[in-house]
């Protein structure tokens, strides 16, 4: 499942931004789509994908006839337009479906926003929240249920 946001008010665009500017330094990317643009579709389940393997950040969709007031706000002239923001601040704009520029964006946010595994309270190691891991998790405890049955 996605953790993608499809943003639907520009009210519901600047909590976002304001929440970025919260405490401890919040990231997020947005994707600036439309539904007729074929390459923002072709892009659409990487970005999906990208949003499951980085729970430490935040990843919006704004579809910019819906919203052509924060489209116009933020710039965008071409379809798909990825930026990354930063305490409520743009760190970078990327016009196309460029996938290594993308990646790379999101690796400045993670290290930006300090997000990984993090810590527990009393120093023990965080669970790993990799896809992997919790697919992991959830076939050991689906087996242990079999087994108590």
């Amino acid at each position: 499942m996605s953790r993608v946001i499809h943003v639907q008010t520009k009210e519901e665009w600047q909590s976002h931004l304001a929440e970025s500017r919260s405490f401890g330094g919040k990231a997020f990317v947005v994707d600036f789509t439309a539904k007729w643009c074929g390459p923002c579709q072709r892009v659409a389940p990487v970005y999906d994908k990208l949003s499951n393997d980085n729970p430490g950040l935040t990843f919006l969709k704004v579809d910019v006839d819906e919203l052509q007031e924060v489209a116009s706000e933020c710039g965008v002239s071409a379809m798909p337009t990825f930026m990354g923001y930063f305490n409520g601040e743009k760190v970078e704009t990327i016009v196309g479906a460029d996938l290594a520029k993308l990646n790379a964006l999101i690796a400045t946010l993670n290290a930006k926003a300090g997000a990984g595994a993090g810590q527990k309270l009393g120093g023990e190691a965080a669970a790993d929240d990799s896809p992997e891991a919790r697919r992991a998790r959830m076939l050991a405890a689906a087996e242990a249920r079999n087994k108590a049955a």
